[in-house]
């Protein structure tokens, strides 16, 4: 009869094990099924070696670069230990090709790339994973999963820009990530008036004279209280100082091109109050674009005989030569 309970108990105890061991291994199968997929991380960092706790809080500070460069992830290997996640993977660029675009980094002959190609993430555990939801969720603490969550991890430029047209669901099998412009396919040509010229070549987006409603404009000074397009009546600015945008390294290597469109406010002042994408092109080049234009500098636009604060479309070109 002990003989009969001792084998009952053992039995019982190795069914117990198995059970721990399976719940114990379905955190793991969760997050591998990551693997193979583009994530895109919350925090667009340049450093190759990064390291966060559970909470998806960096354990060092370091530098956070364009998300079209540094933020895109596709994951190669995830290990799970007790104490520690580990996640191998290489960086995806993103670029606009008519549509949203990702890739791997390009192989050029003798030529090193500007940025090792591979990235290791390490997430610190305070204790072991105990479910599937809380593997996701501390995946999710360092990567966005969906288009609301990385819509959120975005400045203000790009957010306006990408909008509604954004659809990305790291959990779709394959992930889903497209991009689409106003509702109709991205490849769609742009609305006529988002064509624009170059700053000594400025021209009117539309032939209203009337004011754009203040709310539509965030109020930086008096400035820019009133706000015109410009056409009859209006006389563009006149560029006094628009230095040229530096050519992003990882565009120069990937030998890509592009013209990025901004929407901007010039005040009274002759400077540039406000920016909103309206044409990207990736790879970093579009805050590039951004960065420099916030210091263009204009004689500014007139009506009537008085300055005036307007808004126009702005071609901003990277060439290769």
């Amino acid at each position: 009869m002990k003989d009969m309970h001792r084998s009952l108990a053992l039995l019982l105890l190795c069914l117990a094990a198995s059970a721990a061991t399976a719940a114990a291994q379905e955190p793991e199968k969760a997050l591998k099924q990551y693997e193979g997929k583009i994530l895109v991380l919350r925090h667009p960092l340049q450093s190759s070696s990064q390291h966060y706790d559970a909470d998806g809080h960096l354990l060092n500070r370091e530098a956070e670069g364009p998300w079209t460069v540094y933020g895109g992830i596709l994951i190669d290997k995830v290990a799970v230990r007790p104490d520690q996640l580990r996640i191998q993977g290489r960086r995806i660029l993103f670029y606009f090709a008519g549509e949203l675009t990702a890739s791997t980094m390009s192989k050029p002959r003798h030529i090193e790339p500007p940025f090792p190609p591979s990235v290791k993430l390490e997430i610190a555990l305070a204790h072991p994973l105990d479910s599937v939801e809380q593997a996701r969720t501390v995946f999710g603490r360092v990567f966005a999963l969906n288009a609301a969550d990385l819509l959120n991890t975005l400045p203000e430029f790009w957010r306006r820009y990408l909008g509604d047209g954004l659809v990305y669901d790291a959990e779709a099998q394959p992930e889903k990530f497209s991009w689409q412009w106003g509702g109709k396919a991205a490849k769609a040509e742009p609305p006529a008036w988002v064509q624009a010229k170059s700053p000594e070549q400025l021209v009117q987006a539309t032939s209203r004279e009337q004011p754009v409603e203040p709310e539509q404009i965030k109020k930086d000074d008096d400035d820019i209280a009133n706000v015109f397009k410009l056409g009859p009546g209006v006389d563009a600015p006149k560029a006094k100082s628009t230095p040229e945008p530096e050519f992003t390294e990882i565009a120069r290597y990937e030998k890509y091109p592009g013209t990025v469109v901004v929407n901007v406010v010039v005040g009274t002042d002759g400077n540039v109050h406000r920016i909103r994408l309206v044409r990207a092109v990736g790879f970093g080049l579009d805050e590039a674009a951004e960065s420099r234009v916030k210091t263009w500098r204009f004689d500014p636009a007139m009506r009537e005989g008085k300055p005036v604060a307007v808004e126009m479309n702005i071609e901003v070109s990277f060439n290769l030569y």
